[in-house]
């Protein structure tokens, strides 16, 4: 690497901001997981604000809107277990190597990663992932999800929109 100063996270700052991150998305994920699972699983599904908000217990054994549910438990443990699991490693050794990362970014990534955590311990203690949430209007709704969903979409949203964002503030006086 060059000699030349970044404005990213020291190291330990980043080790410190990523276990608080995914420790935090990992805890609130398998607590709404437990608690969805105890309490809706034997009901029919909630719903509430207007049918915007659907709250019911459902098994998800592929991933983004059940892709690959009918692949082979060996593939899918293969894909979505040691895959995604590669996947989550290498990003947050990118994140921890690379000087350029701000606590934006280390924050993003850190939700990715507790999020993919989330669903590799569903994955890995029962083969499928526990989804409960669906939102939306009429016909026009979102898959079901979960509280790790939801992270890893956070995070992938903000490192989409954060170099448009640092393009604009560098261009405004």
């Amino acid at each position: 690497m060059t000699s030349e100063t970044h404005d990213g996270l020291p190291f330990r700052h980043k080790v410190s901001v990523i276990v608080v991150v995914v420790a935090g998305v990992l805890l609130l994920d398998l607590t709404t997981k437990a608690l969805a699972e105890s309490i809706l699983a034997s009901r029919p599904t909630y719903h509430l604000l207007g049918d915007t908000v659907r709250i019911g217990y459902a098994l998800n054994a592929g991933v983004f809107l059940s892709l690959g549910h009918d692949l082979s438990p060996q593939l899918r443990f293969w894909l979505f277990v040691v895959g995604v699991g590669g996947v989550l490693t290498l990003l947050l050794g990118l994140t921890l190597k690379d000087e350029r990362f701000r606590l934006p970014e280390v924050v993003a990534v850190a939700a990715i990663v507790g999020g993919g955590i989330g669903n590799l311990c569903d994955r890995v203690a029962l083969g499928v992932v526990r989804d409960f949430l669906n939102v939306g209007i009429g016909s026009l709704r979102t898959g079901i999800f979960n509280v790790a969903d939801m992270a890893i979409t956070f995070g992938g949203i903000a490192l989409l929109i954060m170099p448009f964002l640092s393009r604009r503030a560098k261009k405004e006086p």
